[in-house]
């Protein structure tokens, strides 16, 4: 799929048109982690920031939607799940997110976009520049009140604005706290933890102990 450059205007519509695919609350969210990726796009990748807000705007375009429509949405766009997966509802959205707006939002996207939108949850092993953005944006903008959540973010913002910082080291230090976060987080909750979660979390550690 060719790359989409997107105007500030097709980004207005497009905020307008996911208002009807989510909850008041979720919609909330979605703005606050549009900002919260441009604002790390400024520093990581300011040539993609409009791609980066769309990518934010769609991640949770099928959020609301319980467990039977997950698996309507995968049978309809041919999406293969496991048990483990099965078991965990919630991870589903981002893979279905992925389908629906590529589908119902294609003049809004295009590959990154749509791989933005399917690893915002989850990481994997081989997690891209854009992928971090969307999946950090996601768990640190503005309006999260969770511990974990407020933690990050200062956590991040705090060292990127130490004199002399390393911003890319001190990004992928904040990545391997996140996972560790999550997977503390699912242990206590006696759950599952999904495979590519655990693989990115070793991907970054790997790429930080050869820096």
């Amino acid at each position: 799929m060719e790359r989409i450059e997107l105007t500030d205007e097709m980004l207005s519509v497009l905020r307008e048109r996911v208002r009807d695919y989510l909850k008041p609350k979720r919609y909330l969210h979605t703005l606050a982690v549009e900002e919260e990726a441009a604002r790390l796009g400024e520093l990581f990748l300011p040539d993609r920031i409009n791609a980066l807000r769309a990518a934010a705007l769609l991640h949770d375009i099928t959020k609301r939607d319980d467990l039977e429509k997950q698996l309507q949405y995968c049978s309809e766009f041919g999406i293969i799940y496991d048990v483990l997966e099965k078991s965990s509802p919630k991870l589903f959205h981002a893979k279905t997110a992925a389908e629906l707006a590529r589908r119902d939002f294609a003049e809004f996207v295009d590959d990154e976009i749509i791989s933005g939108i399917r690893w915002h949850t989850t990481g994997r092993e081989q997690m891209t520049v854009f992928e971090s953005i969307v999946y950090l944006a996601d768990y640190i903008e503005k309006t999260r009140t969770f511990p974990d959540c407020v933690e990050l973010r200062r956590y991040f913002w705090g060292g990127i604005a130490e004199p002399g910082a390393d911003v890319a080291e001190h990004f992928k230090k904040t990545m391997v706290l996140s996972f560790d976060m999550t997977i503390r987080n699912l242990i206590e909750e006696n759950a599952p933890i999904d495979r590519d979660t655990v693989a990115a979390r070793n991907r970054f550690i790997l790429e930080l102990r050869k820096d």
